[in-house]
Formats: C-alpha cells, structure tokens, sequence
C-alpha cells in the first residue's frame, strides 16, 4: 500500500509561522511520524528541508531526500531538533530505498553521527515500520515544497 505525500504550507509546534512542509496522508510529517514510531516528541521537531541554519547540512538534506536510482538506498535524516536547527542534536533517520516506481522509507532510527556525517552511524529502531510511496508522488511533492518555499 502506498501512502500519500504532498506539499503545503503549516506551521508546525517549533515555527513561529507557516513555511513550506511534507505531509504524509494529509497528516504534517512530523506529526504523522509522532504517532506511528516509538520516539518520544517527534511532532517538536523540525523537518531537515526546511528547517536548517548551516548552508551545507541544508544542501546534503536536499541531496539526499532526492530519490536516487533503482536498487539503490540512502540515508535520509527526516526531523531535526527543532531548538538546535542543526545535525548535532538529534536527528531521525530513514533508510530510504528505490525499487522500481516504489519510494520505501524501510526503517527508522536517530543518527549517532553529527554534522556532515549525519546517518553514517545511526541506531536504527528495533520495529520495522516501512513507509511506501510511489516514486512519481514523491517527485511531485518535493517539487510542490520547493515551489512553495520560493513563492
């Protein structure tokens, strides 16, 4: 079964205002993640596209949240501490797979590796809890949230 993601503007609990954000089933991701991982206070953290200070953690988010080749994974820090802003605080994982016209986001964990090493060492959770979406909506959306944080 695949699950929906789009774009739209929200302002999630570590925001001031609304910005450009990922929903996942029409739930804001952070939000959504809350409630289907084992992690305490995940909805008070913010999502790495958007919510980054250093230029280069920014970049290497973008970089890999973008789908790469069939067969290939990548490791995707989704949340960020939404007080920090940054990759030495904690940040939630993904083991993001391609396989075919399917996006998996296999398993979750909290990287234990900081900065530009993010996801190099990540602790990965005990449940295997995938997420699939398929690979044309998860292009879409990421070029909605793109749109969105430029208008």
């Amino acid at each position: 079964m695949h699950h929906r993601i789009h774009a739209a503007y929200h302002q999630a609990k570590c925001s001031r205002s609304s910005c450009a954000w990922l929903f996942i089933d029409n739930t804001p991701i952070e939000e959504w993640l809350n409630n289907h991982l084992d992690y305490p206070d995940l909805d008070l953290n913010g999502l790495s596209l958007m919510w980054l200070l250093d230029e280069e953690e920014d970049a290497l988010a973008q970089r890999r949240f973008t789908p790469a080749e069939d067969g290939t994974t990548t490791p995707v820090p989704l949340l960020v501490c939404g007080d920090d802003m940054d990759f030495d605080c904690f940040v939630l994982m993904t083991e993001q797979v391609i396989d075919g016209t399917t996006l998996h986001w296999r398993r979750f964990g909290h990287s234990v590796s900081a900065g530009l090493e993010v996801g190099i060492n990540t602790q990965w959770g005990s449940e295997n809890r995938s997420v699939s979406f398929s690979l044309a909506d998860f292009h879409e959306a990421l070029a909605e949230f793109y749109r969105l944080m430029k208008a």
